[in-house]
């Protein structure tokens, strides 16, 4: 906070309020903060009042730092939850300090921020976006343990989905099968949800990354990919894999499936401390390259808690451009997807970055899967 300059932050991203206070009630659907004060020692939770017995029970927070609003301030036209904030900051002492603000969270609306500047007309509003986002990025032994965790609920989830995933099945069949799974997956711990919803790619929805599923049946001669995860303690581990309802693979989906798995390969061999991010992504389009294939998004992303609606820690890219320098314990969901004419192929793992290379937090067989 220093270094960007400001006295008071305001933290809005429901994973960084979880991840500096331990508040993971679903208190987000309405105006929800997390105070970070130079002038005080610990932070401030800011929610719904009858949100606020939940932060109680929830965070390592003394009950003087749990705050709620009003319910008359909740969703209506005439005010704000931010009207009645601009009070609680100005009895800490900020009603003339640097405020920084997280401009990309999910959570933290237009008229919230509008309500703030007028009820602060003497603050000085700086943008510190990404600031708690790189925080994060290089976890504990105690979040890593969280994520390993996650990883398994992940190859659990894969395995029943495959086994189900059958011609005339409906994918929302398989889809409610795949929630039971990740969030009880067996007797030692249960799951919660993934910031990323659970994805199938099937029939002509295979030519996009992120489809909605529906009631279509699976049908003989498909081409499926499944982007799965698990979340323990609200650590998520991202897993994709890809399957073929039928006895042989067609020759377009085998040649990809080669250059797929090369480029896998050739990613985690160069993966380790020290280099850029960029780094991994050259060594992917180089196999690319080889086999005359393209693919212009990245391959990969930081991930740790995830909230929904996604799992992605926003502050590092595995792709072109991005110079950002890998250390130990960052934590990356690679994934390399294909998504073509009529099918997609994908192929992930969920890794943690160490000094001397990489450790594979997923655990699942590699190949297109064939089930005739």
């Amino acid at each position: 906070m220093a270094a960007a300059g400001v006295d008071l932050l305001l933290v809005t991203d429901a994973n960084h309020i979880y991840w500096l206070t331990g508040a993971e009630d679903w208190a987000f659907y309405t105006p929800l903060y997390v105070l970070v004060s130079a002038k005080h020692s610990m932070p401030f939770w800011y929610g719904r009042a009858m949100d606020r017995p939940g932060a109680q029970m929830s965070t390592w927070l003394d009950a003087d730092h749990v705050i709620g609003y009003p319910e008359d301030y909740v969703q209506q036209t005439d005010r704000h939850p931010s009207d009645h904030l601009v009070g609680v900051i100005a009895d800490l002492g900020h009603a003339r300090s640097a405020v920084g603000y997280e401009s990309e969270s999910y959570y933290f609306s237009i008229r919230a921020f509008d309500h703030l500047r007028k009820g602060l007309p003497n603050a000085r509003f700086l943008d510190c976006d990404l600031l708690v986002n790189r925080l994060r990025m290089e976890k504990s032994d105690a979040e890593i343990a969280y994520m390993r965790d996650a990883a398994g609920i992940a190859a659990r989830t894969m395995s029943h989905a495959m086994e189900l995933i059958a011609p005339g099945v409906r994918q929302s069949e398989v889809m409610a099968e795949i929630f039971k799974t990740q969030i009880a997956p067996d007797e030692r711990f249960g799951g919660t949800i993934t910031g990323l919803s659970p994805i199938i790619l099937a029939g002509e929805k295979a030519a996009t990354a992120h489809p909605a599923w529906n009631d279509d049946k699976f049908e003989s001669g498909q081409t499926i990919a499944l982007e799965l995860g698990g979340a323990r303690r609200r650590y998520c581990s991202g897993l994709a894999r890809t399957m073929h309802l039928g006895t042989g693979l067609p020759d377009e989906v085998r040649r990809t499936e080669a250059a797929v798995e090369e480029g896998m390969q050739s990613v985690l061999e160069c993966l380790r401390a020290g280099i850029e991010a960029q780094d991994v992504h050259a060594a992917w389009q180089k196999v690319l390259d080889r086999h005359g294939l393209k693919k212009d998004s990245r391959i990969g992303y930081g991930i740790g808690v995830g909230f929904p609606p996604d799992w992605g820690e926003r502050a590092v890219s595995l792709r072109r451009g991005d110079n950002t320098i890998l250390k130990p314990n960052m934590t990356f969901h690679i994934i390399l997807g294909m998504w073509m004419e009529g099918w997609g192929l994908e192929l992930s793992e969920t890794v943690r970055v160490t000094t001397a290379g990489f450790e594979c937090l997923t655990q699942f067989p590699h190949g297109v899967r064939l089930k005739g």
